[in-house]
């Protein structure tokens, strides 16, 4: 009977060792298989994707900054695109043809350049339209590009960043006015 209760031993010895042994390449097998998956394209042309990496992106993120510091830095970009508007919301031109008193101003805490339109908002169609605007500049008065009869007219005055090197449009915002031609 000794003889079998040590065969028994090495039996269930084995098994066990077996066990544990195909958990841990059950194991290992599923993570390699996993990074794998989860792992990007190392090269430009990887035929095995349809997803094109950048070769600049390295690893890493907000890691290694303080809560503090991201949060500095998120204000700073929003404060970078910040788009301050001002303007008579009702400006008042005498005739179709006039001047009124838009008084557009890019105000001095703005960053960018700015040129404004206005749209009137029944038919879609621009009515006017100034260039570029310097900070700390304003326009008091200014006739617009289309001749319109008497009336009052809602209006969106688009207020529209630019790169003051390019002139592209890099941030836009708007206002609802209306506009109002007396005779």
């Amino acid at each position: 009977m000794h003889k079998f209760e040590k065969r028994d031993a090495k039996s269930r010895t084995l098994v066990i060792l077996a066990v544990v042994g195909l958990a841990a390449a059950l194991t290992v097998g599923i993570f390699t298989a996993v990074r794998l998956i989860r792992k990007p394209a190392q090269t430009k042309g990887d035929p095995k994707t349809g997803i094109v990496y950048d070769d600049a992106a390295v690893e890493g993120g907000w890691d290694n900054l303080s809560p503090e510091e991201i949060a500095e830095k998120l204000n700073e970009k929003v404060a970078e695109g910040m788009i301050n508007i001002s303007m008579n919301t009702a400006p008042y031109f005498e005739n179709g043809t006039a001047e009124g008193n838009v008084m557009i101003v890019n105000e001095a805490i703005n960053n960018y350049p700015q040129q404004v339109e206005f749209i009137r908002n029944d038919t879609g169609e621009q009515i006017y339209q100034s260039k570029a605007i310097p900070v700390g500049s304003k326009i008091e008065r200014a006739a617009l590009d289309v001749e319109l009869p008497a009336g009052t007219y809602e209006c969106t005055a688009m207020f529209h960043n630019l790169d003051p090197v390019s002139g592209e449009t890099i941030g836009t915002a708007g206002a609802i006015i209306n506009i109002t031609i007396k005779n």
